[in-house]
């Protein structure tokens, strides 16, 4: 099984080797949600409203997966760490069909809510048609978002998140080139719109599905028949053992944009658009955090495997410095360059003053959700993941939500983008408090 060690040399060298591919990985993947935007805007903004409507739900599959991704990285990690290759193709194996009874699952509870779910959202009937192009579509391949995501949680924890990228990779570039060709109808392809951007997302995602699963059989040999029946109680406990905590963690984001975009939708649908748009390019300015702190997991997971708790305490610490320089340099890149940016996309004033005011509020902020991003990186990598849970279920239901009901009634679309400022704020400086706590000695860490 060829994997990198993780658990010798400098823990800066190899968070650094492990983050710079994960960056242009993840790039890629977020081009994907630009480069279909700034097309679908080209449409109206009725049918950027609609998908952004779609955001949520999105997100929260993406939730799920990142769940079972995370439970699977951990284990998986671990075992490397100790040096178990049997139970490392058991744990891979059996959380990519985990994946796919997610994706199944998802698809045909997902489709047949369409109205409900969307309604329940804030969507106007107006757009209902337009959601039903883009999600009827997107419903059928679930299972294709889900298995590769996870299949790159795996590869990432045997330490080769340079290959993880060229899958990302390999699927952005096939959406770029499809794009345009299923909405618009180029080179005698029909105009199908929002039902074209739906099918360029889920050919890249078939794409990403077959190199993945190539990757992990072929060339790192951790998946395997025979491991299907081999440990199955075992496996499914422990990968959900830390799958279900962290998913439900991740969903705190979905969550909070539910809520915040059934709040933004009473300022009608260019305050939708304009929300949509900002969260989209938000993505992009994270995107080297969330590198990060996904490389991270794997890095304490193998390290924690092998009993090397100094080594994690040190990359956490690294990690927060870092999140505060990052995040304090993307605040004043925003506060230059957000209304072009934004312009680029769409240039109708109410999208454009909803976008940029978000894009001047929480950036300021953005070093401390990095914090958080890493603290549960770390909880998740020693498979502890029940901190990072309550600190998350916090944020939402202590913290966004109270101050967003306030702040909206006298502040109105602002008082919303402040709710979610103070959230990032308070939540890093508690993950920092439990960090600081947890990780004091190798006792503790115990």
């Amino acid at each position: 099984m060829n994997h990198m060690d993780l658990t010798q040399g400098d823990e800066k060298h190899h968070l650094i080797n492990q983050t710079v591919p994960m960056v242009w990985g993840l790039l890629a993947i977020m081009s994907m949600s630009l480069v279909d935007t700034w097309f679908i805007a080209q449409l109206g903004i009725d049918e950027v409203a609609a998908v952004g409507f779609s955001f949520p739900i999105v997100i929260v599959l993406s939730s799920l997966a990142f769940g079972v991704g995370t439970g699977a990285s951990s284990v998986i990690a671990r075992a490397i760490g100790e040096g178990d290759s049997s139970r490392v193709a058991c744990y891979t194996t059996h959380a990519l069909l985990i994946a796919f009874v997610i994706g199944i699952i998802f698809a045909f509870s997902g489709s047949q809510t369409i109205d409900i779910a969307f309604r329940a959202l804030g969507a106007e009937d107006k757009l209902l048609p337009l959601i039903h192009d883009y999600m009827d579509i997107w419903y059928l391949g679930c299972f294709l978002i889900v298995v590769p995501m996870v299949g790159n949680s795996a590869i990432r924890a045997a330490g080769n998140s340079k290959v993880a990228a060229y899958v990302m990779t390999s699927m952005a570039l096939v959406n770029m080139a499809l794009d345009p060709i299923f909405i618009f109808g180029l080179f005698g392809f029909p105009r199908l719109e929002l039902q074209g951007a739906a099918l360029a997302t889920m050919a890249a995602y078939l794409v990403s599905f077959c190199v993945s699963l190539y990757v992990l059989k072929v060339k790192l040999n951790m998946i395997g028949l025979d491991a299907c029946v081999k440990r199955v109680r075992e496996s499914w406990q422990a990968i959900l053992r830390l799958a279900i905590p962290a998913a439900i963690t991740n969903m705190v984001t979905p969550l909070s944009s539910v809520i915040a975009l059934w709040m933004i939708a009473k300022f009608g649908s260019v305050a939708v658009a304009g929300f949509s748009v900002a969260t989209r390019i938000e993505a992009i300015l994270l995107l080297v955090l969330m590198s990060l702190s996904a490389v991270i997991a794997p890095f304490v997971g193998q390290n924690w495997g092998a009993g090397f708790y100094h080594r994690v305490r040190r990359a956490a610490r690294l990690g927060y410095s870092f999140s505060f320089i990052w995040g304090l340099g993307i605040a004043a890149m925003m506060a230059i360059i957000a209304t072009p940016l934004v312009r680029f996309f769409n240039d109708d004033a109410g999208m454009l003053d909803a976008a940029v005011t978000y894009l001047y509020v929480i950036p300021i902020t953005y070093g401390f959700l990095g914090v958080t991003m890493i603290a549960s990186s770390v909880a998740n990598g020693v498979g502890d993941p029940i901190p990072a849970l309550i600190i998350s279920i916090m944020r939402l239901l202590v913290i966004f939500v109270p101050l967003a009901l306030v702040l909206v009634n006298y502040f109105g679309l602002p008082g919303i983008y402040a709710a979610i400022a103070a959230s990032n704020v308070l939540v890093g400086a508690g993950a920092m408090i439990w960090t600081s706590r947890r990780c004091r000695g190798d006792v503790a860490m115990a």
